[in-house]
Formats: C-alpha cells, sequence, structure tokens
C-alpha cells in the first residue's frame, strides 16, 4: 500500500527533464475525484475532490522513485521513460485493482485509475494531470518543507 500511496500522492496531480546523473526531478500538478459507495445500495457515500502539487525524484538506472512527502525509494516500472503501474493486490480486507501511466522523460501527462472493494464498500478513484521538470534544489526545498 505504500508504494500505491507514493504514486497516487504523486499522480493526484511539459518541459524537458532536469536530468543528473540518470536522476530526474518534478513538480506534478493533478486533480483526483474519489468515489466511496455501499455495495448493498449501490448509494454513493462519499464523493471527493482534490488537486494537489507534488515533487518527485527518478532514478532511471535503477528504476525507482521517491517523493517529498515519502523520502523513501520504491521500486516502479518505467518503460520508454513512462512509468507503468497495472497491479492487483489484496490488503487489509480490500481487492486492489491500480492501472497508471505516468510520462517522466520527457515530462508530461499522467493518469491513474483504481478500485478499492471489500464485503460492504468500494472505493474508486480517477487521477489526471501534468508533471513539469525541475531542477533537485526546488525537490530539496519541497522535501524540507514536507519534513517540517
Amino acid at each position: 500500500m505504500k508504494k500505491l500511496s507514493v504514486l497516487l500522492g504523486a499522480l493526484l496531480l511539459s518541459a524537458s527533464p532536469v536530468l543528473a546523473d540518470d536522476l530526474v526531478y518534478l513538480e506534478c500538478e493533478g486533480k483526483s475525484v474519489t468515489t466511496i459507495k455501499e455495495l448493498k445500495s449501490n448509494q454513493i457515500l462519499k464523493k471527493e475532490e482534490t488537486t494537489e502539487t507534488t515533487h518527485h525524484k527518478f532514478d532511471l538506472v535503477n528504476s525507482r522513485l521517491m517523493s517529498a512527502d515519502n523520502p523513501q525509494w520504491e521500486e516502479v516500472k518505467i518503460v520508454d521513460g513512462v512509468v507503468v503501474l497495472d497491479e492487483e493486490s489484496t490488503e487489509d480486507g480490500f481487492d486492489i485493482k491500480v492501472n497508471a501511466s505516468w510520462r517522466i522523460v520527457p515530462p508530461g501527462r499522467f493518469t491513474a485509475d483504481g478500485l478499492f472493494i471489500n464485503d460492504t464498500t468500494s472505493t474508486t478513484f480517477k487521477a489526471r494531470g501534468m508533471c513539469k521538470g525541475i531542477d533537485e534544489s526546488e525537490f530539496e526545498k519541497a522535501l524540507k518543507e514536507a519534513q517540517s
């Protein structure tokens, strides 16, 4: 779930990438819509739209990413400059499906769709946004702000 939250935080949000020793630094802005439904009645219990700006560092050589608000490396699949996520798992009683793509070289659009479902509720989310290249100092500034 940690990897998923890192990526979603990132997804909840185009210029040339800033490369330094095979590292790419991005600032991403996006909008997400999360809907929680009760399965028995199909009634919407909660619907929330959020907009967020996030900061990320990608290690292209080792296929991993780190976010300013979660500064631990997470392994990801990077194909032709795009982070690709297509996962199914079960955690804490929820069946989870996530499909996402995130253009990092060159920076561009990201999309993510997910479903969390258990015996009583389903939670769906859709996230869309854009990323732009930043330099290492901007990422480090965001990292310090997130830690304070």
